[in-house]
């Protein structure tokens, strides 16, 4: 199809409709040629469209229907609710996630989407943002990483990628028109890093930007940050969406780079049409904008054409990337796995039990789930008729609605009498929803009082946090023998809460983001969330385990924990040019996998300020029960490497750099030192991909 010819033979009404959304989530149709109309649709982690706007109803209802008979319903259209993205930061795997980009990709594919609302990819630069349930991580190394595997199995299924809110969007409050006022080199190294990443390793199809004003301008009129640095300097060729709302002229937002506005928008056509009889854009300007929404068009085309989309598999996977984002934080005396033979009553508290919390609120929200797995269902299964199972539920613990006194009595005596207490803690959706942010990162009063008061007949105690991000535990963790976190993880994790609770899924997540004490240890917090008109982010480069690690300060549980069933050694570490090499010994007898990270510190004589240490590098990788392997990475040039703001390039610096080998941030296993020469790393451009 010629596209071009179409251009030209388009009139100026029709050029201006097609720049704009035409509803919610779809654009404008071109009657007069033969082009389809394009939808964009939330959300990361599932489908969330309404049945009116379902195209292909018999089709699809068809196929759901034969895998889960009772998956029609309501509103919205049956999808799959894969786990959210802290959950998915958790697992440290991009090949798993590459799966779950596959399988959404399979769906949209399936119901006629052109474009998948993520992932989102923004930093959490504080536990207190609603929406960090949402994004991967702390680091932009490995958000950056994830959001790559995510965007390309996405896109393997011919359905575009969009990856979200570009940039430095990191809190809900005001987020519709507070500034984020932020240093380049901190937004080189920590906001803008995992976008480049993501361009640059995977070629998303399209961007969306964020709301918020960047250093005094709107994301969504911003010509630097979308022209100059995502396009001219980063190789972006895809098309750019607005945030749903966040265009003020929808001029302004063309001159910006952006070739949708969503949703519709009213006073956009009378926008354009006076700064084009204005001169302020001009035929060139709208042409470009066009011919970039129909290579997007060419690029997924195929959505047009029927699809085959496997539900019952797709709910497998998610289940295996449930399995895979457990983070066990406490295993005291080994109380897990629980053990049947030995097990003959156990005792289930809090509601999480029953209705686990999948996933968060707001535009990512999946409302029709084709399955849901239900915790204490699985348990049940799983421990079989020889266990009695015991379950106490919001009625019973719920000390708003019961006097303490009554609830205690009767849950102490139930914890006496069991051989090991499992308490589900969550929160609600104001713990991790869109456009609101949290007040604190405590659990619920009551659920914390249960915990105690069971504590005081049961050193078993087992406690799930159903949680969309970091809680703060030293108030109680002393009660509990066992921890356990399963995020926010899909439709899928009830099974996997039982697998692992059971010993079937050996643990294997590592934390993703910093569990802190107190939210005054936070260094961010001192600066959030701003005067209603902005925010500066004075911590600059030291967000999360950066400002942690260097200042010594101790948290609950630190970056890139997490323990396994298996027990793991690391030995003889070489570095050989580029490559990293280390024999890593699973010393158990169980199979498991270990997330090896790598950090870098910089050099002692370093002229420039660091934190005490960065992420360069990770890999997950499976053992079996008394083996070992010799596990291989690759070190380039960018893991010794910070934004020069002087010379306005990825640059580096003499010296002699340490490279840390281990399974946190904290736990440094082996150690080696490499002296660098900046001459030899430095590249023409000053770019690293």
């Amino acid at each position: 199809m010629d596209y071009k010819q179409i251009i030209k033979e388009m009139t100026l009404e029709e050029k201006f409709h097609y720049l704009t959304g035409a509803d919610m989530n779809a654009g404008y149709k071109l009657e007069r040629f033969p082009i389809e109309r394009m939808r964009y649709h939330d959300g990361p982690f599932g489908l969330k469209m309404k049945v009116k706007d379902n195209s292909r109803k018999e089709m699809m209802e068809k196929k759901v229907r034969s895998a889960f008979p009772n998956a029609v319903k309501g509103d919205e259209v049956p999808s799959t609710a894969f786990p959210t993205g802290c959950a998915m930061g958790a697992t440290w795997d991009e090949e798993l996630i590459q799966k779950v980009g596959n399988a959404l990709g399979e769906e949209y594919h399936a119901y006629g989407i052109n474009a998948i609302l993520g992932p989102a990819m923004n930093i959490k630069r504080h536990p207190l943002c609603g929406r960090n349930f949402e994004y991967f991580s702390e680091d932009p190394y490995l958000t950056g990483k994830l959001g790559s595997a995510y965007v390309k199995g996405v896109q393997e299924k011919g359905v575009s990628a969009c990856p979200k809110h570009f940039a430095a969007n990191n809190q809900e409050t005001g987020r519709h028109d507070v500034c984020s006022e932020v240093d380049e080199r901190t937004l080189r190294e920590i906001y803008y890093r995992p976008f480049e990443m993501v361009v640059k390793e995977t070629k998303p199809w399209a961007m969306m930007c964020a709301y918020n004003r960047l250093n005094g301008v709107y994301a969504s009129e911003h010509k630097q940050l979308l022209q100059d640095i995502l396009r001219d300097e980063w190789g972006f060729d895809g098309i750019i969406i607005s945030d749903w709302g966040s265009v003020k002229n929808r001029a302004y937002s063309l001159l910006a780079s952006i070739e949708m506005c969503m949703p519709y928008q009213e006073e956009a056509f009378g926008q354009l049409q006076e700064a084009y009889s204005e001169g302020i854009i001009d035929d060139q300007t709208v042409d470009a904008a066009l011919e970039r929404l129909f290579l997007f068009y060419d690029r997924t085309k195929t959505v047009y054409e029927e699809s085959s989309c496997d539900f019952i598999q797709h709910h497998e996977i998610a289940v295996e990337a449930a399995r895979k984002s457990m983070v066990l934080l406490k295993n005291e005396g080994h109380i897990l796995p629980l053990d049947k033979e030995k097990l003959h009553k156990l005792l289930v508290v809090g509601e999480g039990a029953v209705k686990p919390y999948i996933g968060g609120d707001g535009s990512s929200r999946v409302e029709n789930m084709t399955q849901v797995d239900i915790p204490l269902e699985e348990l049940r299964k799983l421990l079989g008729e020889q266990v009695c199972i015991e379950f106490m539920g919001e009625d019973k613990v719920n000390a708003y609605k019961n006097t303490i006194g009554q609830m205690e009595t009767e849950l102490v005596e139930k914890a006496a009498a069991a051989d090991a207490v499992i308490v589900f803690v969550n929160g609600n959706f104001a713990s991790h929803s869109e456009a609101v942010d949290r007040n604190n990162i405590e659990i619920e009063p009551n659920m914390e009082h249960a915990i105690k008061a069971c504590a005081r007949v049961s050193k078993k105690i087992i406690v799930v946090l159903n949680v969309g991000g970091a809680v703060s535990t030293y108030k109680w963790d002393f009660c509990a023998a066992g921890i356990l976190v399963s995020w926010l993880g899909g439709q899928g994790m009830g099974k996997a809460i039982a697998e692992t609770l059971c010993g079937i899924n050996n643990p294997s997540g590592k934390l993703p983001e910093t569990f802190p004490k107190r939210l005054e240890d936070v260094e961010s917090l001192k600066n959030f969330p701003g005067d209603r008109h902005k925010v500066v982010y004075k911590e600059q480069l030291m967000v999360g385990y950066r400002h942690f690690d260097t200042n010594h300060i101790q948290p609950d549980y630190e970056f890139g924990f997490g323990l396994s069933y298996s027990e793991f050694e690391y030995s003889d570490l070489t570095l050989e040019g580029d490559e990293l090499t280390f024999v890593l010994a699973n010393t158990s007898e169980v199979d498991g996998d270990e997330v090896v990270q790598v950090y870098v510190e910089f050099s002692e004589t370093s002229w420039t300020s660091h934190p005490k240490q960065e992420l360069k590098a990770f890999q997950r990788v499976f053992v079996p029960a008394g083996m070992s392997v010799r596990v291989g990475i690759e070190l380039t040039e960018e893991a010794f490497a910070f934004y020069n703001t002087g010379l306005k390039k990825w640059t580096v610096e003499e010296g002699v750099y340490r490279i840390k080998v281990g399974s946190s941030s904290r736990k440094h296993v082996l150690c080696v030192e490499k002296e660098v020469k900046s001459n030899d790393f430095i590249t023409n451009e000053g770019q690293f991909v």
